[in-house]
Parts: C-alpha cells; structure tokens; sequence
C-alpha cells in the first residue's frame, strides 16, 4: 500500500492517474513542438484569468449595460433665471441624462456586436470629411481664431451650414470630419442627410448610403463618392465595426513592443516595410489610445450616450438642442469596459490531421509571400493576434479621405480655422465624435492642387509625398493611405473585411492590399490555385470563440475579385520585406 494514500485508493489507480499525467504532459509537449498558431501553450496564455467574484459581478453588469437597448427620454430643461452661465451649466449638468441619442447608428452595443462579433455593412459608419483646400475653407484658414473678418466668417459658417450642420458644434469649433449618423431621436434630421446626395454627380446609391440595403458590392463599385457643393469639396466613406474578441490582452500589449516592431521592420527591411506607431492600438487608423477611450467613443458615437469626458454628438438638425446630464457615470463605463475587455481572444481550430497539415502549410506559404511581416504572430500577451498593431501605406485602393492619427511625428503642418459663434446658444450639448473613427484632416499640406471636377483620390502619389515618417513630407493625401493592421485572429468568421466590409470573401481582401503589401500581393497570385487554396485554408483555421460555421467555398470566385485582379497595378515605389524579417519576429516575439 502507498504511504499516505487512503486505503481505497489502490496501487493500480495510483497508477493509472500516473499515466494519465504522464499522456497529458506528452500531449502538452507534442503539441508545443508541433507549432502553429493555438499551441496548448498559447490557448492557455490567451485563456481569460479566473476572476475574482467582485470583478465577476462587475463583468456582469457590463454584460447587461452592453445588451441594453436605450431608449430617447429628455429631460426637463428649467429656465435660467438669475443664475449665472456657470451655476446654469452646472444645474444643467446634475440633470439626467438623454438617453439614446439624439444622433445615434445602434439602438445597444448588442446591435453592432452580437456576443462581441463584428458586423455586416447595414452597421456601417458613414464619415463625411471637407477638403481642406475648398477655397470656403481656405478663405478663413490660418488666421487666429476669431480675427478672420467677420463677413467671411459668416458667409463660410452659412456654406458649411448649408452642406452639413453638423459640422460646426454648438460652441461654434469647426470640425473637418463628422459622422452622418443614420438616425435621430428628434425630427427633421432625414432630409439633411438625404440633401447631401444633391452635390455629388449621379446621386448616391440607396445601395451605398441606406443602412437597409447597403451591400458591400456597392462600396466596392465606389469605397468613396467625391462631392461638391459651392465652395467646398466634400467626401463620404464609411468605417465597418470590427469585432472585440481579445480587446483585453490588446488593451496590455506595452507602446515600447509596438515600437521595437516598427524598428525591427525598418531595420531588417532596408525601409522597405515602415510600420509606424499611432496614438494607440485600437481603430482603423490606430487613433485611439485604450479599451476605456474605445468604449466611450463607441457610447457616444454609435449610441449618442452622454459618457465622462466624451459628450454625445450635437443635434444635427437643432444645434440649439440641451442635454449635458450623463447617460453612463463612471462606474457604468467600468463595468462596460471590464465586460468587453473580458471577451476571449480567438484560438486557431485544429481538425483532423490531414486537415491540419493543409493549415501549417498554408501558414508557411503565408509567411513566405510576406503576409507575415505585418501580420506578427504573437505580440505578448495576444498570442495568435497576427498583427503587429501599426500603421502601414496600403496604397492607393484602399486611401480614404479621414487621415491616419499622426503618432510620434513630430513636424507636420497643420491648417487652422476659426470659430463661428453661436449667437445666444452658450449651452448647445455635443461635439464631433469623428476624431474617434480616425478624423484628422486639418493637416496643411498636400500633393495636388484642388482637380477641376470633385474626385478622389487625385492620382497617384509621387514617390517623395508616401513616406510619412519624413516630417517634411508628411501629408494630407499620404497619411490617407495609412491603416492599423487588423489583428487576424478569428478572422474566419468576421466577414465582412477591410475598414469598410466592401470585400466579403479573404481572397478578395487580399487582392485589395497594395502600397507595402504591393509584393507580397504579388506573390500571393503568382501562386498556384492549389497552394493558393491552402493559405486560404490556414486563414479559415482562425476562428472566432464561437460555432465556428462552414465555409461556404475555399476559393470563392466573386465579381469584385474578377475586376480587382484587372485593375490591380503593383506601386513601383513600394516594394515588400525580405523573409528574413520572418525569423526576427519568431525569435523577438
């Protein structure tokens, strides 16, 4: 008998829960060789940890403020009397808050993120940018704030008025972006939006701008329609809403890797392949700096929702509509945050053997075309997250009016423009919330003049006006370019892909990559279709946390894809890490 064991526990059972140790550290050790995405060791690093009961409860009530569907409830807006401006905007601000709001795109988080997934095109953002080289705009730039002529100012503050209201805030700030939200809670918002169709040649399609019949297609015929209206030029693209699986161990990855990356890239490359680090590690244009700024520009973005130190949108259609009383208080942003940063992060499905052997080979096969350089692996602590987080040129298909957010550069002109007071309306509430999709356009210098006729882009960019990371050079049409690398894990099942969801298919995603990626592309179509078919396979294997579904084809043939690879011209002036850069990051990350 085993000393210390209990009398029912027998030699033979100790035995045997041996051998199961034994076969579960071999297990645990095969696998580790073996290598690939989702190692046991990697699924374990990703796994959330086990949560205290107090942060459990807070998870929960994050849960339930992210399913909540909000409804628009105002408030009763007292007179001010004898108060002062200050004491008024104070009893204003104790006030409950508005609910939904009155800009809004969703209804509750639920509605872009079912269980923290990302969403089709009918949840699209529509961003509306102004050129900055309008001659409207031009006519009062660079000048200090408020010592433009007072005429000018108000002939310029009715034509931006007279496109879009929303524009310019309550408080009279002037914002070069804004969001055409798809709804409001208040009336008369539907024809201004309608009315912007009136400045663009042929209209716009119900396909691109209505919610209820957006298709991707649609944005792939046109990702964005240039307009005119007077004096200014103007621009609409849209922004897809992205999943948050793993935001948590994102929200951890230290700036000081994200830099060590971009040298490294730099360095091994020859400057060939330049990520470049933005504000932060989240958006589209790596605009915004934590999971708590994310949230909060989502509340009041996507829901209106009045949230500590990031007001709700202005009321389009009546800049003289009041609501400052908080919809969510500090600790209703905690718990948001904590439930979102509490979803797990994808792990790669493994198949049956000869399943997985096509899916390692078609990692290598990814690698080897160069996919690998920006798509990083691991970036502790998100293991299997493939992407190194940073911006990079992605070249001209996929340039979109709102610029990249400008990071550590340090020399970059900027226009400024003045304020247009609002007469008697000291307390209209809300701000852009554009800045939170990746606004940014008051940058000063450009490559072209303004065209005769409204287009975008204006051409190609000259080699001397792409690398952004040369403060002399840095540009408007340049840093338009510039996107954050999107984390590949679980992308299997986030169709649609890109910044705007117009490709539906991974293939088709690829074929829109160029600028940086412009050789790798390249070698990703010089495959053969069966090798092509296992690169596929392996980004197929990337499963987000959930019922994985089954893939409709491995190698779908769209309309999209068919005209990309026709219009599809490699940029000279950008050519593609070496594969060296491959065994850096194995050995750094």
């Amino acid at each position: 008998m085993n000393v210390g064991l209990p009398p029912r526990f027998t030699q033979a059972q100790s035995r045997s829960a041996t051998v199961r140790r034994l076969h579960f550290f071999c297990r645990l050790s095969l696998a580790a060789l073996i290598g690939g995405v989702a190692t046991v060791g990697s699924a374990q690093q990703n796994k959330p940890e086990r949560l205290p009961q107090s942060h459990r409860e807070v998870v929960d009530a994050g849960r339930t403020l992210f399913q909540k569907e909000w409804v628009h409830t105002p408030p009763d807006i007292p007179e001010q009397g004898t108060l002062t401006d200050n004491q008024y905007r104070a009893k204003l601000t104790s006030l409950s808050g508005d609910g939904l709001g009155p800009m809004f795109n969703a209804k509750s988080c639920e509605d872009c993120h079912a269980g923290g997934a990302g969403a089709d095109v009918d949840r699209n953002v529509t961003l509306i940018t102004l050129d900055p080289r309008s001659p409207a705009i031009v006519r009062v730039a660079n000048r200090a704030f408020g010592r433009a002529a007072t005429e000018k100012r108000e002939e310029v503050e009715k034509v931006v008025d007279d496109l879009f209201p929303g524009f310019i805030s309550p408080n009279g700030v002037l914002s070069m972006d804004v969001v055409v939200h798809e709804s409001s809670s208040r009336p008369f918002y539907k024809p201004i939006r309608d009315q912007l169709a009136e400045g663009v040649t042929d209209g716009i399609d119900a396909e691109w701008f209505d919610c209820a019949k957006r298709t991707s297609q649609a944005i792939a015929d046109r990702p964005v329609i240039a307009g005119r209206r007077g004096e200014l030029d103007f621009y609409l693209s849209q922004r897809n809403s992205p999943p948050l699986f793993g935001l948590g161990l994102i929200d951890r990855i230290a700036m000081s890797r994200l830099m060590n990356i971009a040298r490294v890239q730099a360095a091994r490359s020859k400057g060939k392949v330049t990520g470049r680090v933005g504000d932060g590690k989240f958006g589209w244009r790596a605009q915004t700096t934590s999971l708590s700024s994310f949230v909060m520009g989502a509340c009041a973005g996507e829901l209106g929702l009045q949230v500590p130190g990031t007001p709700q949108p202005p009321d389009t259609a009546d800049i003289s509509y009041v609501s400052l009383g908080q919809d969510l208080d500090q600790n209703g942003v905690r718990q948001l945050v904590a439930y979102v940063g509490s979803l797990p992060a994808p792990i790669q499905e493994r198949t049956q053997a000869d399943h997985w052997a096509g899916v390692r080979q078609g990692k290598r096969l990814f690698a080897q075309a160069g996919c690998a350089v920006c798509h990083v692996e691991s970036v502790s602590p998100a293991r299997g997250i493939f992407s190194d987080l940073l911006l990079h040129d992605m070249g001209d298909l996929l340039q979109a009016p709102s610029p990249s957010s400008r990071g550590r550069l340090q020399t970059v002109s900027s226009i400024a423009v003045p304020r247009f007071p609002r007469d008697n309306r000291p307390f209209g509430s809300g701000r852009s919330v554009a800045s939170y999709y990746g606004g940014g356009s008051s940058i000063g210098a450009f490559a072209f003049a303004r065209p005769v006729e409204p287009k975008f882009p204006y051409g190609r960019l000259p080699v001397q006006a792409i690398d952004v990371r040369n403060g002399g050079n840095v540009m408007w049409d340049s840093m338009q370019r510039e996107w954050r690398t999107p984390p590949l894990w679980g992308v299997a099942d986030s169709a649609p892909y890109l910044h705007d969801g117009r490709a539906t298919t991974l293939r088709s995603a690829i074929l829109w990559h160029g600028g940086e990626a412009s050789e790798s592309i390249e070698k990703f179509r010089s495959l053969s279709k069966s090798d092509g078919e296992l690169v596929i396979q392996f980004l197929k294997s990337l499963r987000a946390p959930a019922t994985p579904r089954l893939p409709d084809s491995i190698f779908p043939q769209e309309p999209e894809e068919k005209e990309l690879a026709n219009r599809f011209v490699s940029d000279e002036s950008d050519t593609p890490a070496s594969d060296d850069l491959l065994d850096v990051f194995r050995q750094a990350y």
